[in-house]
């Protein structure tokens, strides 16, 4: 089993463009502002700062308007292009510099080897993460409390746009999901609304 594992982890590693790692490795020691693309039809770029990547997964701290917004786990294999967005002088880092947010730092150790310990440390620390299964539904995400985790899938008890919780857990395999979003404006006030679920 864990021969399997190690088999698969370098078929992920080589199915990982270098120079798409190397670009976000220079992100990650510079701290500049960059716009990720990735290969999944009729999705948005992201804009944010890298904080760290692995052949798995890159997280960011995402960027909008001159303003952080949140974590975004995004799977690195399906990242085409890290284009930088401007260097230490730009308006948004001096923005977020002038405000104590740049450098930007991630509040916990967040792992990105393996889908696992990404979604559990991201749960317990955040309370509400958002999956998105973007090859399937572009433009839908899922936002919940982690409530149980498999080898290949999570479960989720969703709460809606409300702030209401499903009776019901939602269960996602691993290789459907694209993105991770935790610690954003929308997760953070659905968490204050729903409260802790029952």
């Amino acid at each position: 089993m864990a021969k399997a594992r190690e088999v698969k982890k370098a078929e992920r590693e080589t199915a990982v463009d270098d120079g798409v790692l190397r670009r976000l490795d220079k992100a990650v020691t510079t701290g500049r502002l960059v716009r990720v693309h990735r290969s999944i039809p009729r999705v948005e770029w992201i804009e944010g700062f890298v904080i760290g990547a692995s052949a798995e997964w890159t997280l960011l701290a995402r960027c909008s308007d001159i303003q952080l917004d949140g974590w975004s786990a995004l799977r690195t294999a399906d990242i085409t292009k890290v284009r930088r967005q401007g260097d230490e002088t730009c308006l948004t880092i001096r923005a977020l510099r002038r405000r104590g947010q740049w450098p930007v730092r991630v509040p916990a150790a967040i792992p990105l080897d393996e889908s696992t310990a990404l979604l559990k440390t991201a749960g317990s620390e955040f309370g509400l993460i958002s999956v998105h299964r973007e090859r399937q539904v572009p433009d839908a995400c899922w936002i919940g409390a982690v409530t149980r985790l498999r080898p290949r899938s999570v479960r989720l008890r969703e709460v809606d746009t409300g702030a209401r919780w499903h009776a019901d857990d939602t269960t996602f395999r691993f290789r459907d999901i694209t993105r991770v979003d935790f610690g954003g404006r929308y997760e953070t006030t659905l968490r204050e609304f729903a409260g802790p679920y029952s």
